[in-house]
């Protein structure tokens, strides 16, 4: 296997975000970069990857995912989303587009809706 230069993608993740300046909060070419990165433990390691039994497509710790969830009697038809949801994502969305094309040059790249 190869190693994986992470403060190297540390850096360049936050210069596509956005954050390529201290003006901004964050430069991605000097901020520094913390590792602590530890080797899986034995036992999950068993678990996701089987000893070597497993097919490659099979592996995978099989916990991760996003979830999230409320009673609501209110959602968007077409992607089934809570309404609330699916508009906090399409205000991102233009929220995005705003901050990439400069049109409102004070938005960085954690702002919310």
């Amino acid at each position: 296997g190869g190693s994986v230069d992470f403060e190297k993608v540390a850096r360049e993740v936050c210069k596509q975000v956005g954050y390529d300046e201290e003006d901004k909060g964050l430069d991605g070419n000097t901020c520094r970069v913390i590792l602590n990165v530890e080797e899986q433990d034995s036992n999950i390691a068993a678990a996701v990857h089987g000893t070597g039994t497993k097919a490659e497509s099979d592996m995978g710790a099989g916990d991760q995912g996003l979830m999230f969830g409320y009673a609501t009697d209110e959602w968007d038809t077409e992607t089934l989303h809570p309404y609330s949801h699916y508009l906090a994502n399409k205000l991102c969305e233009v929220i995005a587009e705003k901050r990439h094309s400069g049109e409102i040059s004070w938005l960085r790249p954690d702002c919310k809706s």
